[in-house]
Formats: structure tokens, sequence, C-alpha cells
């Protein structure tokens, strides 16, 4: 099967758009421009877009299905729905595209949280889109209702262990929150507003002890106990977190303070041990690199 764009090249009628190429600042792909849209007005988010993504068979073999939608068929997505790398990479493309235009899209290979992702090149097609918003021109009510829907998935995705769809949505929670000036929340919803920062925060940073990101993880934790430094969540995972980076004191004052707070807490417990052994043999080694320099 031959993909038109992919296997011979293909142009608008005035052949100008070949040329025309952008690439992702952060150098995720590059996006080559085919055919030319028409009008100024591009997709945002929560577009409803109606697109089409051309996949070559041996691309599709390489990668399996990497999107949350059908490969070589028209589909209608949702501008920012999306919870795999495939999907963002074609949300950062939509953001950049006018109807009708047609492009080539070659993602560069990068590891991810779901692993080492090959490099992969497939034809885009956006026919319409509907209007989005950009948070910005969004109210209270819409920067909250957007954000415990992303929390809510991005505790699904958690659970199943996608933990780059986790972080998007997590993330993307926390900065809609984070845009919302303290007068503009409703003094009936402050308490929840609160208690759902400091949730979105060590739910970020469960994610990143996952990921390995040890310093991120104790920010954002951090982030929380400054609302409630009374979060066991915040407190364990911060210990966790300063544990994997050898700071082993302040690791332990906070795994301490779960102790006291829930003295019957067997993951703090457990990890308390953990890093006491971790402790002894980090002493262990240091003496004996002291020995052998008066050998």
């Amino acid at each position: 099967m031959e993909i038109k764009g992919i296997n011979s090249p293909l142009a608008n009628e005035g052949g100008s758009a070949a040329a025309s190429t952008w690439t992702c600042p952060d150098g995720s792909l590059v996006k080559t421009i085919l055919e030319c849209g028409t009008g100024v007005d591009k997709p945002r988010l929560g577009s409803h877009c109606r697109l089409l993504v051309e996949v070559d068979p041996d691309g599709e073999t390489a990668v399996g299905q990497p999107f949350c939608f059908p490969l070589n068929e028209w589909v209608e997505v949702v501008l920012g729905e999306g919870d795999t790398p495939w999907d963002a990479a074609v949300d950062k493309c939509l953001e950049t595209m006018l109807e009708g235009e047609v492009c080539r899209v070659q993602v560069a290979p990068c590891c991810s949280p779901l692993g080492s992702l090959p490099e992969l090149t497939f034809i885009l097609r956006l026919a319409t889109f509907s209007p989005g918003r950009d948070s910005w021109e969004m109210d209270f009510d819409e920067k909250w209702a957007l954000a415990l829907h992303d929390k809510g998935l991005g505790t699904v995705n958690f659970q199943a262990n996608n933990l780059f769809g986790a972080t998007q949505r997590y993330g993307r929670a926390l900065r809609l929150l984070l845009s919302i000036a303290c007068c503009e929340v409703p003094l009936a919803t402050a308490g929840e507003y609160g208690r759902t920062k400091v949730a979105l925060h060590t739910n970020l940073a469960a994610c990143q002890i996952r990921l390995h990101q040890f310093e991120n993880a104790a920010q954002n934790c951090t982030k929380a106990l400054e609302q409630d430094p009374a979060s066991v969540k915040a407190l364990y995972r911060r210990g966790t977190a300063y544990g994997s980076l050898n700071e082993f004191e302040r690791a332990r004052a906070d795994l301490q303070e779960v102790m006291r707070l829930e003295p019957g807490n067997r993951a703090a417990q457990k990890e308390l041990k953990r890093l006491a052994d971790r402790a002894r043999e980090q002493e262990n080694k240091m003496a004996h690199a002291m020995h052998k320099l008066f050998l």
C-alpha cells in the first residue's frame, strides 16, 4: 500500500507548499506542508477535528496501535484528549494547521514513559474543526470542570500504568488551577479547590517517582505541603524521593513525620527500614574507600 505523500511527493496546486516545514521547538517532530489549507483560524484545546492519519503498513507494524483512534480512516478527534506520545504529536501539529491542510509528519525516535519509541512518518489531513478555547478565555467554571476531568483521567491512566497520559493530565489540570486568581474562586468551592491542588501535586509526584524524576517529585510534594503540612501522601512521597536522592536525613524526617501522624503506616515503616539499610550500605562503602586510602 502506498501512502500518498510518503512514497511520492505531493504538493498543492501552486507547488510552493512542499518546501514549507516547521520543526517543533522541543525537537520531537518535523511537519512539512503538502497542501495548503484555507482561512486563518487553527484548532485549539477542545476543538473537534475531522482528520485522517495515514500510516503505511510497515510503519503501523513497527509501532503497533500508537494512537487513540483508528488509522487510515476519517475520524473525529478532540484536541487535547489523546493520552499517548503519538496523540501528543498529532495535537502539536493540529495547533499549527489550517482547515483543509495536508502535511507530512516525521516524529523523531525518543524515549518516553512508554519505553523507546521508534521513528514514525505519517500523513495528517485536517478536513474541518470546531472552535476551541485557550485557558485564558475560560471562566472559573470552565477551568474547574476541565481540571476535574483531567484529574479523573489522569488517575485512570496511572492505574493503567500509562505514565505519559497520567503526567499529561495531572500537569494540565494543575496548570489550569494555578491560572485561577484567588479572588475568582467561589467561597463554596475554596476548600475543594485547595484539596484538589494538593492532590494534583502529590499525584504528579507519584508519576515522577515511577519515572525516576526524584527532584521534580520532591518539589511537587513540597508545594503540596506548603498548602497542607499534614498531607501524609506528600510527606511519604517526598521522603521516598529524598531517599532515592541519597538525602537520608531529610528522607528520615519526612517518614518519621508520617509515622507520627499515622503510627500504623506500614508503607512508611517499610521505607524507613529500606532507608536504614541503604544508609548503612553507603557508610560501609565510604569506610571501605577510606580504608583503601591508607593502605
